[in-house]
């Protein structure tokens, strides 16, 4: 507000009729892109939403000089568009680091089923086989004894029946 003040603003903004109409359609525009960010941060995996949170500003930079024209003096500060530029080198080469790893640590315990940046753990893939097989047996089992149940009630019938 002292900004709009001291540069004149509130003056342009009440002698152009144009600004008053485009303000609300601002905050519209604003509430749905807010919105749709909301949404995109439920549905999108946590390691990729936050790159796209990094891409943002890189990208705008980019728009801002190319497609609008602006100088780099204008468009923002080099030295903070470079720092973000750096950080999301890093993010991606610590993404990429730990994605070898993982994959010469599955190929060393023999893991060959495809797993979603390691989730869920091996430990727990493996737990459920396990049980899964116990209960396969367990199963076999109790269909092996009903059959023998079924064929001494059989047996018994037929005693009974004589």
């Amino acid at each position: 507000m002292v900004a709009l003040y001291v540069s004149g603003g509130f003056e342009l903004a009440i002698t152009t009729n144009k600004l008053w109409y485009l303000l609300p359609l601002l905050g519209v525009i604003s509430t749905a892109a807010m919105s749709l960010t909301m949404v995109a941060s439920r549905k999108l995996p946590v390691s990729l939403f936050g790159t796209l949170c990094y891409l943002e500003p890189i990208f705008l930079f980019i728009f801002s000089i190319t497609i609008f024209h602006q100088s780099v003096d204008e468009g923002g500060s080099v030295l903070m568009y470079a720092m973000i530029f750096v950080a999301l080198m890093i993010m991606i080469l610590d993404s990429a680091l730990g994605y070898l790893a993982r994959r010469r640590d599955n190929r060393l315990h023999g893991y060959n089923e495809p797993q979603v940046g390691s989730f869920p753990p091996r430990r727990r893939l493996k737990n459920r086989r396990i049980q899964g097989v116990l209960t396969a047996h367990r199963f076999r089992k109790i269909r092996r004894y009903q059959h023998k149940i079924d064929k001494m009630a059989h047996k018994i019938d037929q005693l009974y029946s004589k």
